[in-house]
């Protein structure tokens, strides 16, 4: 595996298979968790009624798509962040945020834009039907089976960005930086609606940044280049 070792600072190795033009590398790597972290702020959050629901119901499900897609992004970004330190092959990290991707997104899915969908659809139904719809999918984004998924997503990104913090701390990153990174798992262990997602997606958002333009001591001898361009 290509790799590339710091001169001048902290011994690792960076990943240079994960080399990107700067442009694009940093596009990727701060406008995914900026966009989540300001989404959040949107996230419906409708009184738990058959009402309620049925007027959020288009709103709920599309927030949802959205969230999903940005939701790969984002993990995008924690791979990229992760490949400077050399991490981004770890199989602590593979297992994170393969973990946070394959359950948050199935929980997503199911309790997000199931349950926009599915009442949605309830709204051209008599209200005894609407309550039926109603019934089924009212646990499916609170506590429930399904919110089992949205725990083991959450696991994941704690484990990845929890174990990027603790590396970046020993390979030399600066204090707002690492700290940062463990904000980043620590919120979102509260959920992704707003206040605790902003503040999970915004801390990544806010480590990325303290990485690209802070101390360049413990950066790859790649990523100084890109910087000097």
């Amino acid at each position: 595996m290509p790799t590339e070792t710091v001169q001048g600072g902290p011994s690792y190795r960076a990943d240079a298979t994960w080399w990107l033009p700067l442009p694009l590398r940093r596009a990727l790597l701060l406008t995914p968790p900026f966009t989540l972290a300001v989404l959040e702020v949107f996230h419906p959050q409708p009184d738990f009624n058959v009402q309620a629901l049925l007027d959020d119901s288009t709103w709920f499900a599309w927030f949802h798509v959205i969230q999903l897609v940005l939701t790969g992004l984002v993990a995008l970004s924690v791979l990229l962040f992760a490949a400077d330190y050399g991490r981004a092959n770890a199989w602590i990290t593979r297992l994170g945020i393969g973990g946070f991707l394959v359950f948050f997104s199935a929980y997503d899915t199911l309790a997000g834009i199931g349950t926009g969908l599915a009442m949605h659809t309830a709204r051209d139904l008599p209200a005894a039907q609407q309550a039926g719809v109603f019934a089924v999918v009212k646990d499916w984004p609170g506590l429930g089976p399904i919110f089992a998924l949205s725990i083991l997503g959450t696991l994941g990104w704690v484990v990845a960005v929890g174990a990027l913090a603790l590396a970046a701390r020993r390979l030399g990153a600066s204090r707002p930086e690492w700290i940062a990174l463990a904000l980043a798992a620590v919120f979102l262990m509260g959920g992704h609606p707003f206040p605790q997602g902003t503040l999970a997606f915004g801390s990544l958002f806010v480590a990325v940044a303290f990485h690209e333009w802070g101390p360049v001591s413990h950066k790859s001898d790649s990523n100084k280049q890109r910087r000097l361009r």
